[in-house]
């Protein structure tokens, strides 16, 4: 645990040593499985059948957090438990349950993302399986997807994941509505609204919102009996009086409007919480904390009811908790998504919804938090612009160079194009935040699932074109470049390929967006959601949950794996083949085929390795990388979504290449490429270059990424760097590096973030796992501890070029 970058304490406001018990308790949290919600939910569900779904919902809602066991953490100011233990994960089985009966033994034999469970709560599960089995979410796309999607994914392309067996999550609420009405305030207009409600869905959607939102109400002021009866019995005078105020802060939180910064804090924490109670979905964020929290403080510290200290330490006391939340996913999508995460994103800085720069006290803060919890969770970034105090960024640099992987820097000028380019009215894009990882949206407008739709694999797509559309694993063809059924093909130049190219990219993204409404239909009703609709405009106004339209924008996006790849793949064979007449296409094919192993395979890898790639600003690949994210974006406008015309201001398909750790497990599924790739390797992750490919610094890597079209990718684009330690070391190297930041602004880069680590830590780290339970890396768009993750998304993390200036 670090203790400040810059922050100078004037007084004994915080208590130093507390934090770092309770940073350590989070530290060495095991991950374990608790039945509880699953038991509850069920037994109100027994108990409703034959109601609307969305009804039940919220009834199964309100009786699981009626009897749900609950706990304050010692040492901690911030109370919420989202399971009966610290980092237990809840089950959800309206979603998806044959999963969790299959793998009840497997749990704790995972070799990542372990999960310990007792017998007796296996024998709880067990229980449950008749009354779930066919009725859950995952049941109804299996029932609803054609063989087509089917033999889709065993071909390698594409990957359903999450969308189809859980919650969608990717939701940040109107917090300032939120903080300024309380949820009796939200109650009562939900009670004004049913008196005229014309339709019956607006009838369910508000009496399922009172229902929910009375149902907080009373879980709150448990917490508030709890916490008199544990001051009872406290012998220690301070805590007993921090157990007091929390019991009189619980008699009247959220009956009212937010009454202190610390009341805010405990309620942005609540709602949270409560959102992972009422579904499995993650990537429920925080939004512009600073902002939203900025005015409680103000008049704070104006009378005297706190310090900066004191409100540092609240921070990192919330911060902290977010910790103590989990969630468990099958094995099989564990893969795709490491390091347990909950892409839980706070974000500070950058422009107010009037063009100024809204940099404040709390956004210093907030990095110093994050500096004394050294924390996966809350998932941390940063906006930025030109207008950024200088000392703001020097303290993020500070941050980063610790080597915690945050935050992560958003450029202020290419996300608010991107997103007023798609339709997004300006002052709205101007207080985008981040939600999940790199996914960039509207705090409090946006409906669910800004990315992580279907995952198109377009390192086999590669493969495709390669094989006139068949797979050579699965033999599976469903699409042929020449009409031929055959893996034989010889493209005569290097427009033919590309022509194969685009043919292949539209045929599975038309694939994927099918797949995508499939599993949106069935959210609908499996992934109704009354309690966190209502804090989402236009939800109250309409009278709708998020996945019937209700929100204001409704803009989502997939994940396509291997953009680089694409780009090096296709460099190779234009100037090997059509270009230097070095190689025909069969010598290429049958070097793959060998995995470039053999001493003919051998001599074609070192000429395919030795054309350009992605990441050294040689404009003949850039541009061959620039055409392939063009060729995507170029078929967007004709994609609809499930609710275009239903309700939202805007509907549309943008990109994302946000794709957490899929990139490994993708490539597994992936044979040798003409980039020199090796089979089953890792794809390039995000728009970053292929790990190990960029070989001229940290600048030319920003240069070739200068010249994507990174504000068309307006739901994020990923950009992960490594430098070595020594590289940020004194205060010339923290100088270079905070210059290297604002050229990134300059040169229009939508999104960096960093690890700054050694390698020779990683590999230490890897052998000797109970020695680095505090090593922070940076996954993807998410940060987990190095020792959790499996051995392959480790090894792709330590393959990741180690930059110096």
């Amino acid at each position: 645990m670090g203790i400040f970058l810059e922050f100078k304490p004037k007084n004994d406001g915080m208590d130093i040593e507390r934090i770092h018990r309770l940073q350590q308790k989070m530290e060495k949290r095991k991950a374990s499985i608790c039945s509880e919600r699953a038991v509850l939910f069920t037994e109100s569900f027994s108990a409703t059948e034959g109601e609307d779904y969305v009804l039940r919902k919220a009834k199964a809602f309100a009786h699981v957090l009626k009897n749900m066991s609950i706990y304050i953490e010692d040492d901690s100011l911030i109370f919420g438990n989202q399971a009966a233990r610290n980092f237990a994960a809840p089950i959800f089985p309206e979603y998806s349950f044959n999963w969790v009966i299959d793998e009840l033994d497997e749990f704790e034999k995972r070799t990542g993302d372990i999960f310990y469970i007792d017998e007796k709560d296996k024998k709880e599960l067990r229980k449950l399986q008749n009354y779930w089995s066919g009725q859950t979410h995952q049941d109804e796309v299996v029932r609803t997807t054609p063989e087509r999607i089917v033999l889709s994914e065993k071909q390698g392309v594409l990957h359903r994941g999450g969308i189809s067996m859980s919650g969608d999550g990717h939701i940040v609420p109107d917090h300032e509505l939120i903080l300024k009405k309380g949820f009796r305030g939200i109650i009562n207009e939900a009670k004004e609204k049913l008196k005229t409600a014309d339709n019956e869905e607006a009838e369910i959607f508000y009496n399922s919102v009172i229902i929910t939102l009375e149902a907080a109400l009373d879980f709150i002021k448990r917490y508030g009996r709890l916490a008199e009866e544990m001051a009872e019995k406290e012998t220690d005078i301070k805590r007993k009086n921090e157990l007091l105020e929390i019991g009189k802060m619980c008699r009247t939180l959220m009956e009212q409007p937010a009454q202190s910064f610390y009341e805010g804090c405990e309620i942005c924490y609540l709602v949270h919480m409560l959102q992972m109670i009422e579904s499995n979905g993650h990537s429920f964020c925080y939004g512009r904390f600073d902002q939203y929290m900025y005015e409680l403080y103000k008049k704070d510290i104006e009378n005297g009811v706190i310090s900066k200290e004191k409100a540092l330490e609240i921070i990192t006391h919330m911060f902290l908790m977010n910790s103590s939340n989990n969630k468990i996913r099958p094995y099989g999508h564990t893969k795709f998504s490491q390091g347990y995460p909950l892409y839980s994103n706070l974000m500070v800085g950058g422009r107010k919804p009037d063009g100024e720069d809204g940099t404040n006290d709390l956004s210093y803060l907030c990095i110093e938090a994050m500096n004394l919890t050294s924390m996966a969770e809350p998932n941390f970034s940063m906006r930025y612009n030109e207008d950024t105090p200088d000392d703001l960024v020097r303290l993020a640099a500070k941050l980063i160079r610790t080597g915690c992987g945050m935050p992560s820097m958003f450029n202020d000028e290419v996300v608010v194009k991107g997103l007023t380019d798609i339709g997004i009215k300006k002052e709205d894009a101007l207080d985008y935040c981040a939600i999940g990882c790199v996914e960039t949206g509207v705090p409090g407008k946006y409906g669910h699932r800004a990315t992580g739709m279907t995952y198109v694999n377009w390192g086999k797509l590669v493969e495709l074109v390669l094989n006139n559309g068949k797979d050579p694993k699965s033999g599976i063809q469903l699409i042929s470049v020449n009409g031929q059924d055959n893996t034989n093909i010889d493209y005569k130049n290097y427009d033919e390929l590309w022509s194969a190219w685009e043919k292949l990219l539209k045929y599975y993204s038309d694939l994927a967006v099918e797949c995508d409404s499939i599993c949106d239909r069935s959210l609908a009703k499996y992934d109704a959601s009354p309690f966190a609709s209502c804090f989402i405009d236009n939800c109250m106004e309409v009278g709708k949950t998020l996945k019937n339209g209700g929100c204001k924008y409704d803009v989502i996006s997939q994940s396509n794996i291997g953009p680089s790849v694409v780009g090096n793949s296709f460099a190779a064979v234009k100037k090997l083949i059509f270009e230097d007449k070095k190689l025909t296409f069969k010598e290429l094919k049958a070097a793959m085929e060998a995995d470039w192993k053999g001493d003919e395979a051998e001599k074609i890898h070192k000429l395919v390795k030795n054309v350009p790639k992605f990441g050294n600003d040689d404009d003949y690949v850039d541009y061959i990388v620039k055409d392939v994210f063009n060729s995507y974006l170029d078929l967007l406008p004709s994609y609809k979504t499930e609710r275009t015309g239903k309700g939202p201001e805007l509907s549309c398909y943008t990109m994302s290449t946000s794709n957490i750790t899929s990139y490994v497990p993708n490539g597994l599924d992936v044979g040798a490429t003409p980039d020199g790739r090796r089979a089953k390797s890792p794809l390039n992750e995000g728009c970053s270059p292929t790990q190990g490919t960029d070989k001229n610094g940290p600048t030319a890597v920003i240069n070739s990424v200068s010249k994507l079209p990174n504000s068309r990718v307006a739901a994020g684009q990923l950009l992960n760097m490594r430098f070595s330690p020594g590289s940020l070391e004194g205060d010339d190297n923290l100088e270079k590096f905070v210059g290297f930041l604002k050229a990134s602004v300059k040169k229009g880069i939508y999104h960096n973030q960093f690890n700054i680590v050694d390698s020779k830590v990683l590999l230490d780290a890897k052998e000797n796992p109970e020695n680095y339970t505090d090593l922070i890396v940076r996954v993807a768009g998410y940060c987990a501890q190095f020792v959790s993750l499996m051995p392959e998304a480790q090894d792709a993390i330590i393959a990741r070029t180690e930059n110096k200036w």
